[in-house]
């Protein structure tokens, strides 16, 4: 792993002052980029504030002398806001004042004593967690757009008249008149044309195959980085989107692309400086909205040592709208990977914003990393915003916060139905004694059926008998899963019943709740059409006649030349066949007590979902469950999540297996 950044405290007052005028210069920054009327005053002021921030990033990571730096990014930010009044923008120029006074604050705040400058030693490899490189390079500078100001009109000299005594000389001005004002259109329009370009030279003849007149020019070295640290990008975006493991495949499988990130972000850091500098530019070049581009420059950002590199990032974030979910999820999730020690200042700066998409973000990361201090819990329990309260509630259950029980009352009362299900969540996490009373009260309002795996996951005897005559009552494929994890023996025979349901979804949900309690490993192999498209809730002003569903190939290809549907996909789901589960019933069944509850063919306990934890290969959602079941069942909460790198998996694993008894 890399050297150690410098030792010193990145929530300093000073730096703190430092993260406030960085956001302030962003916000001005962002209205210049979107202002659309053209000011001789906004490149100006757009390229101060550049050399401002890179003059700051030299304060925040020592590549300068940070009191110096501070006093060079005070007088460009200053500089900007004088080009700023002239341009007539009162409110951006009160925004720079702000911001000037937070570098004040800064300057005055900045300790007296000296600070551990920046440390060197040698670039290391990664191993099977994500690395943290520090590289002698210059502060990456950010390039902020700004309207361009059309070019001034050729001038043409104004005619002088002299004033007519005549119809001779009226109609000779008259006709001078006309001339004029033909010559100056003329004049306009060419310089309105393109400049003539130079005639290309003939296409020099192109060598038979397998030939060559002359070899190609040997490529710069510049050209060499940049082509391997765009495919080095490209991979780590790719990754990071794809990397959880598919279904049927054992979760511990995915750390060989773990591995291959790691070695492609490693790349980029032995690239050096000029491929580093290439991030901000190639996400920013995406024409719409790309979660492998956002992903791969925070992930790279939060690998390097420095704030400019996760500055890159955010700027990329707010280019592309932290409210879109798709652009929210790829930034939140490199995030909470990232070494860097700047990104609980990168969390802090989105958690004070104004805006919902940032603050939701900041939650989703701060309490995910267990950095949400006991004063932002007891903020968020009167969270108005229902997306962020959803983040919030379980960080709360958690952490055993004092007002966890107001925040629960707020949430069952919310009209928001994800509210009420992360409140279940939260009370799973915090083993609350009335979580199966509050999960029975909620299925029978508004949540409904979200509720029943939720109540199974905490549920006491009776809880699993009620589970069991609601899904005689109603066979719904939810209903089934839920009695499938409440796992009461006298469930049994009537899951068996339901694999000769009429609805398919039924009979696969009761196979598979039959193989979660009993453990038999009876399995079918069932094909799965490729490339079939769900069908998506959009109402179509034209519609066409129902087709059914469509390929991918066959919606985007043309009709005349659709490439071959291809051949099936096979997936090892639970047997749904009657016969092999009443054969298996009725020779094993004796050894299984119809008044307990089971899983895997054993007596539940909370090692038994400590196993299905470790070794099993089920889904994320799956697992999040068992996380939230062994919490209820052993009072005991460690952070564990799908998320994380294998190792870290592990680990968590490891330190469960000391509280879980055996």
């Amino acid at each position: 792993m890399a050297a150690e950044v410098a030792n010193f405290d990145a929530g300093a007052p000073w730096v703190k002052h430092l993260e406030r005028a960085h956001g302030l210069i962003h916000a001005v920054a962002r209205f210049i980029e979107e202002e659309s009327e053209p000011n001789a005053h906004l490149a100006p002021a757009a390229r101060k504030l550049e050399s401002g921030l890179v003059a700051m990033y030299n304060a925040f990571d020592g590549r300068a002398d940070r009191g110096t730096a501070i006093g060079v990014a005070h007088g460009r930010v200053w500089e900007a806001a004088i080009l700023l009044a002239r341009a007539g923008l009162p409110r951006e120029l009160a925004v720079l004042r702000d911001a000037c006074g937070e570098l004040v604050a800064a300057e005055e705040r900045f300790p007296r004593v000296p600070i551990a400058g920046r440390s060197t030693a040698p670039l290391r490899a990664g191993s099977d967690r994500l690395p943290l490189h520090v590289i002698e390079r210059a502060s990456l500078a950010p390039s902020f757009r700004a309207p361009e100001v059309p070019a001034p009109e050729p001038e043409v000299p104004e005619l002088a008249l002299h004033e007519p005594k005549t119809f001779e000389e009226l109609k000779a001005a008259a006709e001078a008149m006309r001339q004029f004002v033909k010559e100056r259109a003329k004049a306009r329009l060419d310089a309105s044309k393109p400049a003539v370009k130079p005639e290309e030279p003939p296409p020099e003849e192109e060598a038979p195959p397998g030939f060559a007149f002359a070899p190609e020019a040997a490529i710069s070295e510049d050209t060499f980085i940049r082509r391997w640290a765009r495919s080095c990008f490209e991979e780590i975006g790719m990754l990071g989107v794809q990397r959880a493991p598919l279904p049927s495949d054992d979760w511990r499988a995915c750390q060989s692309l773990e591995l291959r990130m790691i070695a492609a972000i490693d790349a980029v850091a032995a690239l050096g400086p000029t491929a580093i500098a290439h991030l901000e530019p190639w996400a920013m070049d995406a024409p719409a909205a790309d979660p492998m581009r956002i992903f791969a420059v925070a992930m790279i950002g939060g690998c390097l040592e420095g704030r400019d590199a996760l500055a890159c990032a955010e700027r990329v974030l707010f280019r592309f709208g932290p409210g879109d979910p798709v652009v929210a999820e790829a930034f939140a999730s490199a995030m909470k990977l990232a070494p860097n020690p700047f990104v609980p200042n990168v969390m802090r700066a989105l958690y004070a914003s104004s805006e919902r998409g940032c603050r939701a973000i900041a939650v989703e990361v701060l309490g995910y990393r267990g950095w949400l201090t006991p004063a932002d819990l007891e903020e968020l329990c009167e969270e108005e915003e229902a997306r962020v309260f959803v983040l919030a509630l379980p960080a709360l259950a958690a952490a055993r916060h004092g007002s966890l029980e107001r925040a629960l009352a707020r949430a069952f009362a919310h009209e928001n139905l994800d509210v009420q299900a992360a409140a279940l969540d939260a009370m799973a996490i915090a083993a609350h004694p009335r979580a199966a009373l509050a999960a029975r009260a909620a299925a029978e309002g508004a949540l409904g059926e979200r509720t029943l795996v939720r109540l199974a996951i905490v549920a006491r005897e009776d809880d699993a008998r009620w589970l069991l005559e609601r899904m005689r009552r109603t066979p719904t494929p939810l209903a089934v899963e839920a009695v499938g994890w409440a796992g009461l023996g006298e469930a049994v025979p009537a899951l068996i019943k339901l694999l000769e349901a009429e609805d398919e979804d039924v009979r696969l949900a009761a196979g598979a709740a039959l193989d979660r309690m009993l453990g038999a490993n009876l399995v079918q192999q069932i094909e799965i059409a490729p490339e079939v498209l769900d069908d998506v809730a959009v109402v179509d002003p034209n519609p066409e006649p129902a087709r059914g569903r469509v390929s991918l190939a066959e919606l985007v290809s043309n009709p005349r030349d659709v490439p071959p549907v291809g051949s099936k996909d096979t997936l090892e789901v639970p047997s749904a066949e009657p016969e092999r589960w009443r054969a298996y019933w009725a020779e094993h069944g004796g050894r299984f007590d119809r008044k307990l509850r089971y899983r895997r063919g054993q007596a539940y306990s909370p090692s038994v979902s400590l196993y299905e934890l470790d070794r099993l290969t089920l889904s994320a959602e799956d697992r999040r469950r068992l996380l939230r079941e062994l919490a209820t069942r052993t009072g005991k909460w460690v952070h564990f999540d799908p998320h994380d790198f294998v190792a870290d998996q592990v680990k968590a694993l490891q330190i469960w297996e000391g509280i879980v008894p055996g």
